[in-house]
């Protein structure tokens, strides 16, 4: 009975993961860049491929549960593994699975992040079920070690238009990742 309670809520890691994730979720990297970047990096070598748009993309860091991309100068994505509860309201599934939360950053000086959470076939999620606050004109960025997500606002639209003017200064909001969702730590 135990081992099919275990067998239940099997663990997929990141690289089985990022093996079945559609290519429209990251056009920059196809499945067989993908494939590649794992086995690059399970050698040990610099997983650096030849993108969609013929340009050099790298996976800079793989583990179990975490992987970041850098897909050119100006686009990263981090996609990170979670413990969480991906019932949707109304749903009759019961139980904890994993969801992927995917934080893509755009920009070189000004920066801007979009997080999504997708289940891991790869069906999407409301954000508003794992993150209390929307990323708004911010720049997200993951912890693996620490499970936390820290957020800081990117105030460039209000930015001073003269240099007498004071800069805002820029403000972190962490949330630690606490009984399936993101809380404020």
């Amino acid at each position: 009975m135990l081992v099919l309670a275990n067998g239940a809520f099997a663990q997929t890691t990141m690289s089985e993961a990022l093996k079945s994730m559609p290519d429209s979720l990251m056009p920059y990297l196809t499945l067989n860049n993908r494939l590649d970047c794992i086995d690059f990096c399970e050698a040990n070598m610099k997983a650096e491929v030849r993108n969609a748009f013929d340009g050099k993309s790298e996976l800079v860091q793989l583990t179990s549960r975490y992987a970041l991309f850098r897909l050119n100068d100006a686009s990263s994505v981090e996609l990170c593994l979670l413990n969480g509860d991906t019932n949707q309201a109304g749903s009759s599934d019961a139980g904890t699975q994993q969801v992927v939360c995917m934080i893509q950053t755009y920009g070189t000086d000004l920066r801007e992040s979009v997080i999504s959470f997708f289940t891991t076939s790869w069906q999407q999620l409301s954000t508003s079920q794992f993150l209390p606050e929307a990323c708004n004109e911010c720049v997200a960025q993951y912890d693996p070690e620490q499970m936390v997500l820290t957020l800081e606002t990117n105030n460039y639209l209000s930015r001073p238009a003269m240099e007498e003017q004071k800069e805002e200064k820029k403000v972190q909001t962490k949330f630690k990742w606490m009984q399936c969702k993101f809380k404020k730590s």
